[in-house]
């Protein structure tokens, strides 16, 4: 933790306080009965506190701090018939509140929200119950007085009840409100909140959730039972009424009218607990109702808390200064963009020590392997490029490299500088040195710039803050240090995952995808940084699918399909491998062939489109005539952009840009990538459903099912009732294409129809659609693999990055080598290779 002068001044502020309402109390100024409320509004403080920095850092909230609050009470009641000194209470209390925090905290990591919150509710109900039944210790239901207690430290005797125990409830609130603004600058907030917002990104740094929930829970309760011997001191008897499940109710909206996790909330919030009863016994309605009526009112007004919402007034009425503007903010990079040294370091480098080296590394989930039989290595200071199709293993061998498998079944061996590798926990293997990004970057949205760097460390020191510092200064950051990642387009939240990734000096970085979404400035900056890290002496393991730029910076390319290795060579030479070629065009086997003729009625019209996704271009500048009976097939690499310009074909999409329209009264229906069928349902079940969402009932619905039940193949046609669960992959391919056809559209759009099949499947899939072609129905196919369009399409669209690189027919001999070009590098210009003006009405060959 780094003291400045700032952070001290805020912290005095709590004690401050405490001394002059302390002065105000002695003085007279507060009623001798209303000093009891002012010492019960502290208690209620530290009480709130604990409760709302549980929930805004860790994301736990918690029903269970009434049994925390009654076990320092107790104590207090036990201790002082038992004579021991006030130090030796609070300790117990506090310790056994860690104890017993951390437990339910480390218990509770592994689920969700609602069940951690249902935990600490048992454990609420457990505590009450042993409260009321170990009448030799609290007294039952009748309750255990609190006489009075010594200091071992010559501090004075404390009187159940009497003033003393004011002044210490209210300057012990003063103390902890102290202590709690250097622990919210500390890297200790940094990494609860790491954790909480994106727990696998956390693993990575070396941040173990479960072990920060413990950490979070155990102070948080301690602090509660501190709160409790407090309150057994200040009213001089203990009862289990004041500890009821409502209360915890009570707590919970107490921190949400003051603000989750702030410090002056948590006052609001103690001094709505103390005087509710006043308020309610004011407007003569039961305090239930007036607390629920104020809660619902906070909901719906101040949905941040009170406290935040005038925070936030307060400094847009005395901002004066205006917000630097959103703009590009460049990278500092001095590197040469040209890739000759990599080139020349590659083949130097030969004989540089092995750092990682994989034999036969397999990952399955259940029955799936999604990756089988890996092997490579890797040298000291190369950069190794993995390439390959959608579903072919190559984010499941960096989820391998990184520990972040889930749980997926490990197999094989992986030695990392000579270290046993698969067996290590993930946040273990960032302490060997290994750094990992993200494809989405995946940053901590509610820490700054800063602070999302910052949080690799434990201990927050001067030299770390200006280490940071100079790391954002090298990544084109420091403008934005202090701006939360949600306010930077996409290409600034990729520089911060990979600054964070930097922040520790691995001697292994790992990047999924690191040129997807960002634009060819932004690309040519982020190579740049590639080389730096090259030249700084780490190892790069990198996956993509723009090849160009991946190529560019790799040393030696591997190619993965089906979850294999297929493939290995230089960048200039490894896509001349024909399994490789195939992996990402496929093979043509002539099995399944488009009527011959189409109608000329336009049935889908895209003009302009344009589409992004929070600064992430997905599409532009698309312009696209769909005609009736048309079977047009929409190829592209991974990240091209079909799923997109399927949805916006489908209308479930409102393009960002640009017009869709359609000739006349035009239905269409959308089998979707990944089939989404609802698992737990029988294929009848997930037909109804759509035919429901698309109001068909009735006399309608039973003759829909009849058609479409025929148009399945029979083995589904006998399993109707079956669970759509039990169903192998091509057959839940073929149910969802079916319920996309209960509507009856006169535009088919399925979404990668063969991803993940055999090829038998493959074939059977794409014969039935065949079928429907035949029948007149207009299909659009977004394939991923390029001669399967060209073999079964009339026409065929490839995208490369968002846009249309190439469209033509598949009988154009000229066009298949033109489209293969486009596919890979997209440097084809859309108006050599579009559809001639006499395609509308020749017939395909």
């Amino acid at each position: 933790m780094v003291f400045n002068r700032s952070l001290l001044a805020k912290a005095a502020l709590g004690p401050a306080a405490g001394a002059v309402l302390m002065a105000f109390m002695a003085g007279g100024a507060i009623p001798a009965y209303q000093m009891y409320s002012v010492g019960l509004a502290a208690v209620y403080t530290i009480v709130v506190l604990s409760v709302g920095l549980l929930a805004g850092w860790s994301g736990i909230w918690s029903v269970g701090h009434p049994a925390f609050f009654a076990i320092g009470a107790y104590f207090t009641a036990y201790g002082s018939a038992h004579d021991w000194p006030l130090e030796a209470v609070v300790l117990g209390a506090v310790a056994t509140g860690a104890v017993l925090g951390g437990f339910i905290g480390y218990a509770g990591a592994r689920f969700s929200v609602l069940y951690i919150a249902l935990l600490t509710l048992a454990f609420t109900t457990v505590t009450l119950e042993v409260v009321n039944r170990w009448s030799s210790v609290t007294g039952g239901d009748q309750g255990v007085p609190v006489i009075q207690l010594r200091s071992a430290l010559g501090l004075g005797t404390l009187l159940g009840g009497g003033t003393n125990a004011q002044y210490l409830a209210v300057g012990a609130a003063a103390v902890v409100l102290a202590l709690a603004v250097p622990a919210a600058a500390s890297g200790l907030r940094m990494r609860l909140v790491a954790a909480k917002s994106h727990p696998l990104a956390a693993r990575t740094i070396g941040i173990a959730p479960e072990a920060q929930s413990a950490l979070s829970f155990a102070v948080s309760a301690a602090c509660t039972c501190f709160a409790g011997v407090l309150l057994g001191l200040l009213t001089g008897f203990v009862s289990p009424e004041p500890f009821s499940l409502a209360f915890g109710i009570s707590l919970i909206a107490a921190c949400v009218l003051g603000g989750v996790g702030t410090l002056i909330g948590a006052v609001a919030g103690g001094a709505y607990l103390t005087w509710n009863p006043s308020l309610s016994s004011a407007v003569g309605l039961p305090q239930p109702v007036v607390q629920g009526l104020v809660l619902i009112a906070v909901l719906l007004f101040l949905p941040g808390g009170a406290v935040p919402f005038l925070a936030k007034l307060g400094r847009s009425i005395l901002r004066r200064v205006p917000r630097r503007p959103e703009g590009h903010v460049p990278a500092v990079v001095d590197e040469p963009a040209d890739p000759s040294p990599l080139r020349a370091a590659a083949e130097t480098g030969a004989d540089t020590p092995v750092l990682l080296r994989l034999e036969h590394v397999s990952v399955s989930y259940g029955g799936l392997k999604a990756l089988e039989d890996a092997s490579l290595s890797l040298r000291q200071n190369e950069i190794l490029a993995v390439i390959g199709p959608n579903g072919a293993g190559k984010t499941t061998l960096l989820n391998a490299l990184s520990g972040l498998t889930g749980n997926g079944r490990v197999n094989g061996s992986a030695d990392f500088t000579g270290r046993p590798l698969l067996k290590a926990r993930a946040t273990a293997r960032r302490r060997l040195g290994i750094g990992r990004t993200f494809q989405h970057a995946e940053v901590f949205s509610e820490l700054t710039v800063a602070e999302n760097v910052l949080c690799t460390r434990r201990l927050i020191t001067a030299r770390d803050r200006q280490a940071v510092a100079r790391l954002l200064r090298s990544v084109g950051l420091a403008d934005v240090a202090d701006r939360r990642p949600d306010e930077l387009p996409f290409g600034l939240q990729k520089r911060l995952d990979l600054a964070r990734a930097m922040a520790g000096e691995p001697k292994l970085m790992i990047l999924d995808e690191p040129f997807g979404g960002l634009d060819t400035g932004e690309r040519a900056l982020l190579a740049q940084q590639i080389r730096r890290l090259h030249a700084n002496g780490t190892a790069v393991v990198v996956i993509d699918h723009v090849l160009d730029d991946l190529f560019a910076v790799a040393h030696r390319v591997i190619a993965f399909d089906f979850g294999r290795t297929i493939g290995e060579g230089a960048p200039d030479t490894v896509l001349q491998d024909p399994a490789v070629r195939s992996s990402y065009l496929g093979t043509v086997d002539g099995r399944t062939r488009p009527p011959e003729r189409v109608g000329e009625r336009s049935m889908i019209r895209l003009r302009g489109i344009g589409h992004t996704y929070g600064g992430v271009v997905a599409l532009r500048d698309i312009d696209l005539d769909i005609r009736q009976g048309v079977v047009l097939g929409i190829a592209g690499a991974n990240g091209a952009g079909k799923s997109t310009l399927g949805g916006i074909l489908h209308g479930s999409l409102k393009p960002a840009r640009g017009a869709r329209e359609t000739g006349g009264a035009v239905r269409t229906s959308l089998a979707p990538e990944g089939r989404a069928l609802f698992k737990t349902l029988t294929l009848r079940e997930n037909l109804e459903v759509a035919a429901y969402a698309a109001g068909i009932t009735g006399a309608s619905l039973r003759e829909r099912l009849e058609d479409t039940v025929e148009w399945l193949p029979p083995r589904l046609r006998d399993r109707m009732s079956a669970s759509a669960a039990g169903l192998s992959g091509g057959e839940q391919q073929m149910l969802a294409i079916a319920r996309a056809l209960i509507v009856r559209p006169d535009v088919l759009i399925v979404d990668e129809p063969a991803l993940g099949l055999a090829p038998a499947l493959v074939d059977e899939v794409y014969d039935r659609l065949a079928r429907l072609a035949h029948d007149g129905l207009t299909v659009v196919l977004l394939e991923q693999l390029l001669s399967r369009a060209l073999s079964v399409c009339h026409e065929v669209v490839v995208l490369h990055e968002g846009g249309i690189a190439a469209h033509g027919r598949p009988d154009d001999p000229q066009f298949a080598a033109l489209a293969e070009a486009a596919y890979f590098s997209g440097g084809l210009d859309a108006a050599t290779t579009a559809v001639p003006a006499d395609a509308r009405t020749s017939p395909v060959k």
